[in-house]
């Protein structure tokens, strides 16, 4: 059964315990929408801002009874079901309104700064049938993320289904990002160009 903490107020202790781990001197502040806390582990240390929605899936089989009867036989309960773990090393900093969205797994080593308004997902939403809609259709489990330790991820990046960046690499502002890169990569989408001047 998943586990929901949706709040405009700090964690309490209790609150704390449901984690699979939560790190002394570990905060995240509210607002937050945190599913599934006993799948993800706060490093100590780790600090994560404001407006995070961090999901670490395991059953999405609800979705289900929304599919018309017609087409219900197309998919497998199986297929909704993840077993997913969120771990957060030690002194990461978190910008706000980060989005974690996790099916199998994803690792932020030790001291990685995000930026705000990063997403970051190991999974995104499968389209094959063509008469359910896309979000009645189960996630497709992708491959394993993982960060490398001293990395710094620039505001409005995507990190996506297996990526792997190695240490002290630098992810620049709104790149989209997936692909394996070695220790102090500097990746980047390509800059803005004009394309034309209106009116002269």
């Amino acid at each position: 059964m998943d586990t929901l903490l949706e709040k405009k107020v700090p964690l309490t202790k209790k609150e704390k315990d449901l984690f699979g781990y939560f790190g002394t001197d570990a905060k995240i502040a509210p607002p937050f929408r945190i599913l599934n806390p006993q799948n993800i582990y706060i490093g100590d240390k780790t600090s994560i801002r404001e407006g995070a929605f961090i999901h670490a899936y395991k059953d999405l089989s609800y979705l289900i009874k929304y599919i018309s009867p017609r087409y219900k036989n197309d998919f497998r309960k199986k297929d909704y079901y993840y077993n997913s773990q969120i771990h957060f090393n030690r002194e990461i900093q978190i910008g706000r309104f980060v989005l974690i969205s996790c099916t199998k797994s994803i690792i932020i080593e030790n001291n990685v700064l995000v930026s705000e308004r990063v997403f970051i997902g190991d999974n995104n939403h499968t389209f094959s049938h063509p008469h359910v809609p896309i979000m009645q259709q189960p996630n497709k489990q992708g491959k394993e993320i993982l960060i490398g330790k001293g990395s710094w991820i620039g505001i409005g990046a995507c990190i996506l289904e297996g990526t792997v960046l190695g240490q002290n690499s630098v992810v620049g502002a709104n790149a989209v990002v997936k692909g394996k890169f070695p220790p102090w990569s500097v990746i980047s989408s390509a800059k803005a160009k004009l394309i034309y001047c209106r009116h002269r």
